[in-house]
């Protein structure tokens, strides 16, 4: 199965680093020269338009997280129930910035990993991930726990604050819905909830800010 690509920035980030994942260009040679120059230069096929710039692309493969034994790396990202195609896209892209292996959501209720706008704004990031669904996050969370992860949910009403917490070294990171943040059961089965704290008036970020913010934080504490 395939994608098709249409934000230039994406299919220059794809053709630069991920070229396997591009099946063919479509582009004009008269205003799209560098791009059709980039894409010989990694023997990608190329089909000359007179429309806007495209890219064929394959689709991200979505893995069966029960085949994996649960066993998803150090860092863990939950999305849960994210509705907004473009929000899920750039949590993805900061996923692939601050080293996430795994990236998770819902198989219900959620953006999905293969609408192109979700690759688009992830600007290819989302092919640096290991993607998961899953049918249950409460039941997915004590297996997760099972096997040696610590769970951190955020949230806008939470006591204890990112800053003044330390990690383990297996991590799942969760953040939920643009209105409703995080659900009930998936918030109770969390072993700690945090909050990105505030200096200002606004009471809250937009989901993807504060998934790069939290990556960032609990990278540095990692490292540091």
């Amino acid at each position: 199965m395939s994608i098709l690509i249409k934000n230039i920035h994406c299919i220059k980030a794809l053709i630069n680093r991920k070229p396997e994942m591009v099946i063919a260009l479509k582009a004009d040679s008269k205003k799209d020269s560098e791009v059709i120059a980039l894409a010989e230069s990694k023997n990608i096929q190329i089909e000359s338009t007179m429309g806007g710039i495209s890219a064929i692309c394959k689709e991200p493969p979505i893995k069966d997280i029960k085949a994996q034994g649960y066993e998803l790396g150090n860092m863990v990202l939950i999305m849960d129930e994210i509705q907004d195609t473009r929000n899920l896209g750039s949590c993805l892209r900061s996923a692939s910035f601050f080293g996430v292996n795994s990236v998770i959501i819902p198989k219900n209720n959620s953006a999905d990993f293969l609408n192109p706008a979700v690759v688009e704004t992830s600007t290819g990031g989302i092919y640096d991930l290991d993607l998961y669904k899953a049918t249950n996050i409460a039941t997915l969370q004590e297996n997760l726990k099972k096997n040696g992860y610590w769970i951190s949910g955020f949230s806008e009403h939470a006591e204890i604050s990112l800053e003044e917490t330390q990690f383990t070294e297996k991590n799942v990171l969760i953040l939920g819905n643009e209105e409703k943040g995080i659900r009930k059961l998936v918030e109770k089965n969390c072993d700690q909830v945090l909050k990105i704290s505030k200096y200002g008036q606004t009471s809250s970020l937009n989901v993807a800010v504060a998934t790069s913010i939290a990556l960032f934080e609990v990278q540095k504490k990692l490292r540091y």
